[in-house]
């Protein structure tokens, strides 16, 4: 008598496992749609934020430069500068209203910067200018 040895599978269980089932295929495309969802909602939530930091760093860069321009203004001449001016054009599309206060030696200037964009809040800045004397504290001419 011979034995013979006996095959680990059966012939129909090595047919049965030939390829992936319905049910494995159907398990991955969930399991990869809630990884793409969770990614997409990351996403989403950084570009809002990188787009809130780049509105913020304008409307800094804007009040710097029209600060900037007032400093440099000579004292004489900073009621000429009150008034509302509205910038179309550029990355900052925005209207300020400058407003000079005051008399004699000094003058305060209010500065409100608008955007147009209603996502970001308007700002106000306000200085103090004081006129320079003509004459030194200690009586040098």
């Amino acid at each position: 008598m011979t034995v013979r040895p006996r095959p680990l599978l059966s012939a129909c269980a090595r047919r049965a496992r030939v390829g992936a089932g319905l049910v494995e295929i159907m398990l991955a495309m969930v399991i990869f749609a809630l990884v793409a969802t969770s990614y997409a909602a990351v996403t989403l939530r950084y570009a809002t934020r990188m787009k809130t930091i780049a509105a913020g760093a304008a409307r800094s860069a804007a009040l710097t430069e029209y600060l900037n321009r007032l400093m440099a203004l000579p004292f004489d001449q900073l009621a000429g500068a009150a008034g509302t001016f509205t910038t179309t054009t550029g990355t900052f599309p925005n209207t300020r209203t400058i407003a000079v206060t005051g008399s004699g030696t000094s003058r305060t200037v209010t500065l409100i910067l608008t955007p147009t964009s209603t996502l970001i809040k308007p700002d106000t800045v306000a200085l103090t200018r004081v006129k320079a004397t003509t004459t030194s504290p200690l009586g040098i001419p």
